[in-house]
């Protein structure tokens, strides 16, 4: 069974919710503090907080014919190394001493709803050497903070469809409509291109579909990692139609630096034409209590599938035919299935309603849960999903049109769900969005604020 590794926990000073969703991302840090004056060399300051320019300067050195040097900032989330520290300028001697180097800041955890976790070094060690969770279930690690996030796009990015994961460093997001590109970021609010998974389309999609597809609009991509790799899975269609294919593309790293990376396709996975009653698109991994990777996927006409995987290859299992069906609204719109697991239950998010029309668009976001991965999925009144059964998590509200298409993924101990809505104060642009996902006594689902606006 694959796991994360947990950090252990210790008190530090509450921190904004902002800070706090960089979990496995950033260090405790509080605002920027000097370090105490102490004979010799001086203490250390603090870490700048929630993207400062600078950490904390260093404290001043104190006694001595010559002072000592002053202690060396750490550096912010956002930032670089802190500012040297200052050289005292009082006392016995003739001159102050010298200011410390500057550092880059080291990382740590904190969750999003207590205060932090117990500060840590950066990891460097290779992804599949991190025992990271594998699937939206999200990345796991430990992230050293310091270098300067020199980002192409901030939080408003335009995205439909995300599907997020943690690679021990940063995090990725690969969408629908992105140029079949990648994207990374060490907060989740400011991110960086990453590569692409296409440089062309792949020939058995044609193959496959018997019509052209765009090259650059692979839908709804889905990160995980299981099996020493990444698996991303796509999906290709004619639009309006279920003559559809998901497809796998692999790769060792995610970061287009790292030694070794590139993108290997695998390959058609499942397809659905006109003779069938399901729309294979919408995949989404999810990993049962043995470890077992699933895929579940779906689309309109009779809604959400689920079918084993073979964890050695990525493709469907042979000891396991079965399509097994979770959720259904008789033939409404039902789409955009993503699931995962906490104490004892697994929780199938589903979109309803109707994608893709800017300030008209009509989605909405509902979740239901069950005691095993293939089901049965219920609401907290008890009506099966397969009858159009679930909790509505969001709809449309002040400036979110069409909430949905969204990936709940698991970092750490924190939960996430990152989706997209058209924002009606921004001409109807459609946009990321990352909520917490919260768990009552009872262990149903509440969504939390968006982490930023």
């Amino acid at each position: 069974m694959v796991r994360a590794p947990v950090a252990s926990l210790r008190a530090c000073s509450s921190v904004s919710l902002l800070a706090a969703i960089l979990t496995l991302g950033m260090g405790c840090r509080t605002s920027i503090a000097d370090g105490a004056a102490v004979a010799g060399r001086g203490a250390p300051g603090s870490g700048g907080g929630g993207g400062t320019p600078t950490g904390g300067r260093g404290g001043a050195g104190t006694g001595g014919a010559s002072f000592g040097t002053g202690g060396s900032g750490t550096g912010g989330f956002l930032a670089s190394g802190g500012a040297g520290g200052r050289a005292s300028s009082g006392g016995v001697g003739p001159l102050g001493g010298a200011g410390g180097a500057a550092a880059s800041g080291t990382g740590g955890q904190v969750p999003i709803d207590a205060g932090a976790f117990e500060v840590a070094a950066p990891d460097a060690t290779a992804p599949d050497a991190m025992d990271l969770v594998p699937t939206r279930d999200g990345g796991a690690g430990v992230l050293g903070g310091g270098p300067v996030v020199r980002s192409t796009v901030h939080q408003d990015i335009g995205v439909h469809d995300p599907s997020m994961i943690w690679d021990g460093k940063r995090y990725y997001m690969f969408a629908t409509g992105s140029s079949a590109s990648a994207r990374s970021s060490v907060n989740l609010t400011q991110w960086m291109n990453a590569g692409r998974f296409w440089t062309a389309r792949p020939a058995w999609i044609s193959t496959a579909i018997g019509q052209a597809v765009d090259v650059n609009t692979p839908w709804a991509p889905d990160i995980s990692y299981f099996n020493g790799k990444f698996h991303l899975y796509y999906c290709a269609s004619v639009f309006g139609k279920n003559t559809s294919v998901i497809g796998l593309t692999t790769n060792v790293a995610l970061d287009p630096t790292t030694a070794g990376y590139g993108w290997v396709d695998q390959g058609l996975v499942i397809q659905s034409q006109a003779s069938d009653n399901y729309n294979a698109i919408d995949p989404n991994i999810a990993f049962d209590a043995a470890g077992v990777p699933w895929l579940s996927f779906g689309s309109f006409w009779s809604g959400i599938k689920l079918r084993k995987l073979d964890a050695t290859t990525g493709k469907l299992a042979a000891d396991d035919p079965t399509t097994y069906a979770i959720a259904s609204r008789n033939g409404g719109a039902i789409e955009a299935p993503s699931i995962v697991s906490h104490n004892g239950y697994y929780y199938l998010f589903v979109s309803f309603d109707v994608c893709c029309q800017n300030v008209n668009s009509t989605y909405r976001t509902m979740v239901g849960r069950a005691p095993a991965i293939t089901g049965p999925y219920v609401d907290k009144a008890g009506k099966a999903m397969l009858q159009a059964g679930g909790d509505q998590l969001l709809t449309t509200t002040g400036r979110y049109a069409g909430p949905g298409g969204g990936s709940a993924w698991k970092n750490g101990d924190t939960y996430l769900y990152a989706y997209h809505y058209y924002d009606l104060q921004g001409n109807g642009a459609s946009k990321l969005a990352v909520r917490p996902i919260n768990f009552t006594a009872d262990d149903w689902v509440t969504l939390g604020e968006p982490l930023f606006p």
